[in-house]
């Protein structure tokens, strides 16, 4: 969809006067969809995002998505995977009493309190 749907119209036989006032005005235009384009910026008019160039946050902080996913409830229970600031791999999953289970440096998924999956009705 594009986002200027008008064309600078000149035909070559205006003044120059008259041509720098449609070119103002065509400034004007294109000027007034671009802020309108981009404060209105939303699912529907964003087809794809490079999460490999762009951190996906979500309004309370809570979510984070690109090459490294967290998500964070608020009693400090988390759950996250990808690399992390330091450049390893993360993959671990937090109550909110803390770790509960982690991937080590070795690769061995390592489960520190009991653990229930609930894999609900099949």
């Amino acid at each position: 969809m594009p986002i200027f749907v008008k064309q600078l119209q000149l035909s070559g036989k205006e003044n120059q006067q008259d041509a720098i006032k449609k070119m103002v005005n065509h400034i004007k235009y294109i000027q007034e969809q671009l802020e309108y384009t981009l404060l209105n910026l939303d699912s529907d008019n964003v087809i794809e995002i490079d999460t490999n160039k762009t951190t996906i946050s979500g309004s309370t902080g809570g979510t984070s998505l690109g090459s490294y996913i967290q998500l964070t409830g608020k009693n400090g229970e988390s759950f996250s995977v990808g690399k992390n600031s330091s450049g390893n791999f993360e993959f671990s999953l937090k109550g909110p009493d803390g770790t509960q289970m982690y991937m080590n440096s070795s690769g061995k998924l390592v489960i520190l309190e009991d653990l229930t999956i609930d894999g609900g009705e099949w």
